[in-house]
């Protein structure tokens, strides 16, 4: 459909409506007071379909119709439209949450040192509820600054908590620590000249392994709360993943490299 984008459409049908009812409405919102000749050619959609698709519209009052010959339709007001589908989105979201919920009742407590998570919105959530559980301290750790800034809402949560926030930019870009040194003590440190110098420290070896670019598990960022529990970010075949570590001495490790790379860094 030319006159409103496909990104449009995909966002209606995620609100609740069908992929024609999303785009013969999009179209008469657009096109003011219409034909479903006019509609039909706007929107893309067959036009023996158009007329069923209105009148679903017009039942959940999203549209109003002028009897006549011809027949015009009018879309009703976006904002009111919108709002109703959100609400109804909502509502529905709500119901699902409490009927899942009470179905948990005799849920197995299944405790695993070790979790895998894929999507973004969950790695976020997740990392929240790991600075929500924290207790004195947040050791993070970041290759990428600009992931860094997705997690704002966590290290608001930090602050706001008065923990401890050490934050570790393997990259030096002003802007990046401009917003980030309002959540705690950012450092800046280039590991490539760390890990030339000559010294044996096997923390270095260590950061060396943890850093690494030459697996196809790429860690973008590291979150450590009170050396007790991590959880690492990482990326594999351009598809960010995380792991949720809760062996003891590992996310003791991870913190000991990042404080070791924030020490050396002040040499």
């Amino acid at each position: 459909m030319a006159i409103v984008s496909e990104d449009v459409i995909e966002k209606m049908k995620l609100l609740g409506l069908k992929e024609y009812e999303a785009k013969v409405y999009a179209a008469l919102a657009v096109l003011g007071p219409s034909k479903a000749s006019e509609i039909a050619k706007e929107s893309g959609v067959p036009r023996p379909r158009v007329y069923d698709v209105l009148k679903e519209l017009y039942k959940r009052g999203f549209v109003d119709i002028s009897e006549g010959n011809p027949t015009y339709f009018r879309a009703v007001e976006p904002e009111k439209v919108i709002a109703s589908l959100r609400d109804e989105y909502l509502k529905s979201a709500e119901e699902v949450i409490i009927k899942l919920k009470s179905y948990q009742k005799d849920q197995r407590d299944v405790e695993s040192p070790i979790w895998y998570l894929q999507g973004e919105w969950n790695i976020k959530s997740k990392v929240e509820d790991l600075a929500d559980r924290a207790e004195k301290e947040f050791i993070t750790a970041f290759v990428d600054g600009k992931l860094a800034l997705k997690f704002k809402k966590t290290f608001e949560k930090a602050k706001h908590k008065r923990l401890d926030v050490k934050i570790l930019l393997l990259e030096k870009n002003r802007r990046y620590i401009n917003v980030l040194s309002r959540f705690g003590e950012v450092t800046c440190v280039q590991l490539k000249k760390i890990l030339n110098d000559e010294s044996e420290d096997f923390r270095k070896v260590l950061a060396e392994a943890l850093f690494s670019d030459e697996t196809p598990y790429r860690v973008k960022g590291i979150f450590v709360r009170d050396g007790r529990e991590s959880i690492l970010v990482y990326e594999e075949k351009e598809i960010l993943k995380g792991l949720i570590v809760r062996i003891p001495f590992i996310p003791l490790f991870q913190r000991m490299v990042v404080l070791y790379l924030i020490e050396r860094s002040k040499h």
